[in-house]
């Protein structure tokens, strides 16, 4: 079987995540490779937008990804500027490209943060919709993406500096207004979404990929926390992501 360029990105990937993994648990990366983080997620978040590709078939999903992204960035920018949403902080260290004060790197991010908890449950989008529906997805949804920056924020935060939080809270000094513009930033997107997607328009091997994404994603993170001693951090991340599956197969049974 031949493989499609598409099919080509998620080995890149595969073999960018296998060489920092071992990089990373090892102790053994250098200063001068510290851009390899950005293009990490530029990767995760290009696959996700690939998803969405075949979600919504085609540049429909490019156009709804990159509104994603400019949404998320300038949701970012209101905590760099102001302290909305997210809390008050600031970005340290050189990430690429910046709009509005926040790098493109964390819009990629996003996407990649909401196609993999959207992946997790696609048998609740092509049911009957109703709101009460919208909202059990929803939550659901963003629950898996709180579960994420769980481990994200600390080790970016504690563990490298990425950014740098003006006022403290009470897992790792960060605000608990972050966790909470998480949720609801990922709960009002998935909510638009649920209402979007009127088709089964990506195939079973796609969902997957994106299941494994997310799970890849966590990974990295906990294998850095543990490097960095955030051991808290791996623990309340996997209690976490341990609610969400039981959460899951709950909702599968019910559906």
């Amino acid at each position: 079987m031949t493989k499609e360029w598409q099919d080509w990105i998620w080995i890149v990937f595969l073999i960018w995540y296998g060489v920092g993994i071992i990089l990373v648990s090892l102790d053994w990366l250098p200063p001068a490779l510290q851009w390899a983080n950005a293009v990490f997620l530029y990767l995760a978040g290009f696959l996700a937008i690939l998803y969405a590709m075949k979600k919504f078939r085609g540049q429909y999903g490019i156009i709804i990804a990159l509104g994603i992204m400019l949404l998320t960035i300038f949701a970012e920018s209101l905590g760099v500027h102001y302290g909305l949403i997210f809390g008050s902080y600031h970005y340290e260290k050189d990430f690429g490209f910046q709009l509005a004060g926040v790098p493109i790197t964390i819009g990629f991010a996003w996407v990649m943060v909401i196609y993999t908890s959207m992946a997790h449950y696609e048998f609740l989008l092509h049911r009957r919709k109703t709101v009460i529906g919208g909202i059990i997805y929803s939550t659901a949804s963003s629950l898996m993406a709180v579960t994420m920056d769980l481990i994200i924020d600390p080790v970016a935060f504690k563990g490298r500096e990425y950014w740098i939080w003006d006022e403290g809270g009470m897992y790792y000094d960060i605000p608990t207004q972050n966790f909470l513009g998480w949720f609801f930033v990922s709960f009002f997107i998935q909510f638009f979404l649920y209402y979007l997607i009127k088709h089964d328009g990506v195939s079973s091997h796609w969902s997957s990929r994106m299941r494994r994404l997310y799970l890849l994603v966590i990974l990295m993170f906990i294998v850095t926390a543990i490097v960095e001693g955030l051991w808290l951090a791996v623990w309340v991340t996997l209690a976490f992501y341990g609610v969400s599956f039981l959460l899951r197969k709950r909702l599968e049974k019910a559906v």
